[in-house]
């Protein structure tokens, strides 16, 4: 039978935690002066989390409750002027029924048995042994069984509702004064969303960009002032110093709009407003306002494989070019890595969505390329014409390309082919550009409703 706690109201139990003696000085969230979390995308978040208490000259306790579930032990630090920490740990389990159990071992409680019949009857009993079946000494004699409910007096010590932070610390003295407990924790992250619209001359594309925040810490973040950390961090397993580095990015926020800074190698952005995050919670802020960046829209067809140049191969099933859209950041911010998905207005004005593709990290300046789909107005049947083995290491083939657009507009593909190797393209019925060391593209327009054919013949060595 599973077992039921019964607990008193928290009000209730404060009087019987100071009638057993216990000195410790409790900060709960009420007590909380300020919080402040950076982010990161790799699922580590730096929290400062600063507390009021009223402290005794000398030794004491300090329990800090409410901290992250998942915050991680051998990266907290807690300080205010005057305070010297001798010891600290965090207890991060919380409450619940077996933990209550095994912490009230040799302590008297009150067992309420239930019989064949239904009836209930309760007795004063001592708990010498936990688990799923409990032992009980009363009166004299030793129990074993599972109760319906245990009725516990109080809370044994060093045992918290909510996860908690403690440190014994020593005070020079007496006085209120502010705490700042910093710590690293999971379960917190952001990724960048963007979403864009292409324009009707699809030459320009105007640019929202979002930071989707997770909390998944094990504990809520109200009204936290928030940075949000571009970039990929190396961290070490059980590392106790990530936060000191971490602790310096901590800047004030700005007044209206995210504030970016570059630090080393990161991108740093200072949320305007401060944000409250829920235990579980997802939740959108604009990080970067609106912008517009140039873009040109490309059909792009896939390469042959290699081998497809060094031996005879059968015609390859049909293909549909790839839609892409190549970006130039024109925003005057760097890009951080992020999803965009991208829409356009139809010509009724609704938005249509074209396909969404990962942005990787741009700066300031740099190019991106964004796949969105495959075009299904167009059609691609390749065909080796001519295939010869001109040595050991040297073979010739020649292939053709007929492209068809079922489509109501002319439309320019961008046939690419790579040859993993040395080579040289012998003929051709269109010029091509050299895109790599060791890729060929030609650029072939196909006018609405019709077809166009491509021809080339290329020497490869390798």
């Amino acid at each position: 039978m599973r077992r039921r706690l019964a607990f008193a109201t928290a009000a209730a139990l404060l009087p019987l935690l100071a009638a057993a003696g216990l000195a410790d000085t409790v900060l709960s969230q009420a007590n909380r002066a300020g919080l402040a979390l950076t982010i990161t995308q790799d699922d580590t978040a730096l929290v400062r989390d600063r507390r009021t208490a009223s402290l005794e000259k000398g030794a004491q306790t300090l329990v800090v409750e409410g901290v992250a579930r998942q915050a991680r032990e051998a990266t907290a630090m807690l300080s205010a002027p005057g305070i010297t920490v001798t010891e600290q740990n965090f207890d991060l389990a919380g409450l619940d029924a077996d933990r209550l159990l095994a912490a009230s071992l040799n302590r008297e409680v009150t067992v309420i048995w239930r019989d064949a019949g239904g009836t209930e009857r309760e007795e004063r009993a001592k708990i010498v042994a936990a688990g799923p079946q409990p032992v009980f000494q009363v009166a004299g004699k030793l129990v074993a069984g599972t109760p319906v409910r245990i009725l516990y007096d109080a809370l044994p010590p060093d045992m918290r509702t909510v996860p908690a932070f403690r440190a014994n610390l020593t005070a020079d003295a007496a006085g209120k004064r502010d705490l700042e407990l910093a710590y690293l924790t999971g379960g917190l992250s952001w990724q960048a969303d963007y979403v864009a619209e292409l324009s009707p001359t699809e030459d320009k594309l105007a640019l929202s960009a979002w930071a989707t925040l997770s909390n998944a810490s094990g504990t809520d973040y109200p009204q936290a002032k928030i940075q949000i950390m571009a970039g990929d961090l190396n961290r070490v397993a059980d590392q106790p110093e990530p936060w000191r580095k971490e602790k310096m990015m901590m800047a004030a926020a700005g007044p209206t709009a995210p504030a970016r800074e570059a630090l080393g190698g990161y991108h740093l952005y200072t949320l305007p407003m401060p944000v409250s995050l829920k235990d579980g919670e997802r939740k959108q802020v604009a990080f970067m306002p609106p912008a517009n960046v140039a873009a040109e829209r490309a059909l792009v067809l896939d390469p042959l494989p290699p081998h497809a140049w060094r031996d005879r191969l059968a015609d390859p099933p049909p293909q549909n070019p790839l839609a892409v859209l190549r970006l130039k950041n024109s925003t005057g911010e760097p890009l951080p890595a992020g999803i965009v998905r991208v829409f356009q207005r139809a010509k009724d004005g609704g938005a249509t969505f074209l396909g969404e593709d990962q942005l990787t990290a741009t700066p300031s300046g740099g190019h991106a390329r964004l796949s969105l789909g495959r075009a299904f107005d167009l059609t691609a049947r390749r065909t080796q014409t001519d295939f010869v083995r001109v040595s050991a290491e040297v073979t010739e083939a020649a292939w053709e390309v007929k492209l068809a657009n079922a489509g109501e507009r002319p439309a320019k593909v961008l046939v690419r082919e790579s040859f993993g190797g040395d080579w040289l393209v012998v003929d051709e019925n269109a010029k091509h550009d050299k895109d790599t060391a060791f890729t060929a593209a030609w650029s072939v327009t196909v006018p609405a409703k019709g077809e166009a054919v491509l021809k080339y013949r290329a020497r490869v060595k390798g």
